[in-house]
């Protein structure tokens, strides 16, 4: 499988021998554009639609994923993108400063005991810090000016830069709906190929992008991927059936487990840190079954922007993490981490007590303390800006393109995130959700809403959860939505179980099990591996937290 490391000291000549290997976007008298992980920004240096001096001034504040890098006579520039979604890491090598790409645990790393508390709670470790005490983590909207004698670091936006531009009501309203601007991002992003695939599920973002592309009168296929039979491959097959699009099934079968292993091996050496093991080996899987430089459209992270945190996703957002978004005061973030250590005891006691001060002022960071009541939830779009994307979202992306597929996602737009959120007014309204689809129907509502408004008929499909999107915005569908509620309880209540989408404890669990016999040393004093020595009773949460845990003594013994 291919790889895209990138590995170079903070040295002129040093970075300048990395540029050659690297195909310039533009060269304009002195200057030279290099842009890695980015096929809009590519498209509009190329097209002259933006310009250096343009991209220097404000238009780096629109880069969402990847790095520009700008190169004059005697001085090299090197802007990552505002979330810090593309993985860039420094590592003090032998008194030099190494920038790469991916995250190498040798063995003299010395592991950082609070990033791995972070890790288990979290399942991604929080702000610069990384899994190793020698390597940080480049935040996001950093510029890198190197030049022949040194180099120097700076932050272009802080947090509060980004929150007022996201944020601010005293801004001029941005002019049209919050979609209507998806098919410009979309169609601006695209590389030469025609190939265009949406990865289309049973859910909502993707049936929204549908839309937008229907719209248009886009030519694109549709992609789902799971195990055989389950119940959002279905929906989305028969949703592409209906509207005369070809639609393609990647199953996760035994063909896709025999590979298991010859996937974790290609992350953990190529990627940043571990806990993406958990869905990225099904990523993998579905880029190599695609034609090269395909245009993959993708729908990931719009529901945590649009109907708020979930509790429901113990991977990507954890009831943890969403709890501590809600706590009002140190002291609730303090007994948050002891019911924690108390249900999912992963961690050695004696470490957590030692360390509790230290997280309780780190995790304040993305909690309601000191907040007003007027943007008291900003702090939690903080968490899922600037940890979530990068830490979960970020890998995935960077993966995607190894395997030579475009990735496109435009709910990650600048744009469309500040007018979603005036419309939804998401920075007062937002609570964290359950996942229940009859409670939360007021959540759910912009999706209907916002299809009625784009493409009409893709409102009467239904969704996996059994009714109709137009439920959300009819007076029936608002009579029937309680009738599925208590149908599902009914069926969990009988346990009664649909296929699932995927099944990572069946992919792991060999591995686990000899994961738990076999932890590198490092991890002995912080981890509690009396927990993982009972892997088959291992209930949901605590499965993932085992396969995070996996992932690391994978990487710390590659």
């Amino acid at each position: 499988m291919k790889s895209n490391k990138i590995k170079f000291s903070l040295d002129y000549s040093a970075v300048k021998t990395f540029l050659q290997t690297l195909q310039p976007c533009l060269q304009e008298g002195d200057h030279t554009v290099y842009v890695i992980g980015n096929q809009r920004f590519i498209n509009s240096f190329q097209s002259h639609s933006l310009s250096i001096e343009g991209f220097k001034d404000t238009g780096y504040r629109n880069l969402e994923y990847g790095i520009v890098i700008l190169v004059e006579t005697d001085s090299i520039e090197i802007y990552n993108d505002v979330f810090g979604g593309y993985p860039l890491f420094k590592t003090q090598e032998n008194d030099q400063a190494i920038l790469s790409n991916f995250l190498d645990l040798s063995e003299e790393s010395v592991l950082d005991t609070i990033a791995i508390i972070e890790f288990i709670h979290f399942n991604h470790v929080l702000g610069d810090r990384t899994l190793s005490t020698n390597t940080k983590r480049i935040p996001g909207a950093s510029k890198i000016s190197i030049n022949v004698q040194d180099y120097k670091e700076e932050r272009l936006l802080e947090w509060s830069d980004l929150e007022a531009i996201l944020f601010d009501e005293e801004a001029p309203t941005p002019s049209g709906k919050s979609w209507s601007g998806i098919d410009a991002f979309i169609s601006s992003s695209k590389t030469t190929n025609p190939k265009d695939v949406l990865t289309l599920t049973g859910g909502f973002d993707s049936r929204l992008i549908m839309a937008v592309m229907l719209n248009a009168k886009s030519k694109f296929s549709t992609i789902t991927w799971g195990q055989s039979g389950n119940l959002q491959t279905k929906t989305a097959e028969q949703i592409s059936k209906d509207h005369s699009l070809e639609h393609r099934e990647v199953k996760l079968d035994e063909e896709f487990q025999s590979e298991i292993n010859t996937y974790l091996d290609y992350i953990v050496s190529n990627g940043s840190e571990s806990p993406f093991i958990i869905d990225i080996p099904q990523f993998v899987h579905m880029c190599r079954s695609l034609e090269k430089d395909t245009n993959l459209i993708s729908g990931f992270m719009g529901s945590e922007i649009i109907r708020g945190p979930s509790y429901s996703s113990q991977v990507t957002l954890t009831k943890f993490a969403a709890d501590i978004g809600l706590a009002k005061t140190k002291e609730e973030i303090k007994l948050l981490i002891q019911e924690f250590q108390t249900e999912h005891p992963f961690l050695d006691d004696t470490v957590v007590n030692q360390n509790i001060d230290e997280l309780v002022d780190l995790y304040a960071d993305y909690s309601k303390i000191g907040k007003q009541n007027s943007n008291c939830n900003t702090s939690i779009f903080k968490y899922l800006f600037l940890e979530k994307y990068p830490k979960i979202y970020g890998p995935i992306v960077k993966f995607h393109q190894d395997q030579d597929i475009n990735l496109i996602n435009p709910f990650m737009s600048i744009d469309f995130i500040k007018r979603m959120l005036r419309e939804n007014k998401a920075k007062t309204d937002l609570t964290p959700y359950e996942g229940n689809a009859f409670y939360n129907y007021k959540l759910y509502k912009y999706y209907a809403i916002a299809i009625n408004g784009i493409h009409p008929p893709l409102n009467k499909t239904y969704v996996d959860r059994g009714y109709k999107i137009a439920d959300l915005i009819s007076p029936l569908g608002l009579i029937k939505l309680p009738l599925f509620q208590i149908y599902r309880k009914y069926l969990r209540k009988h346990k009664v179980k649909e296929t699932p989408t995927v099944d990572s404890k069946k992919w792991y669990q060999s591995h686990l099990e000899k994961n738990a016999e076999n932890l590198d040393e490092r991890l002995l004093s912080i981890i509690n591996n009396d927990t993982l020595k009972n892997i088959n009773q291992l209930n949901s949460v605590h499965s993932i937290k085992s396969q995070l845990i996996l992932g690391l003594n994978k990487k710390l013994k590659a």
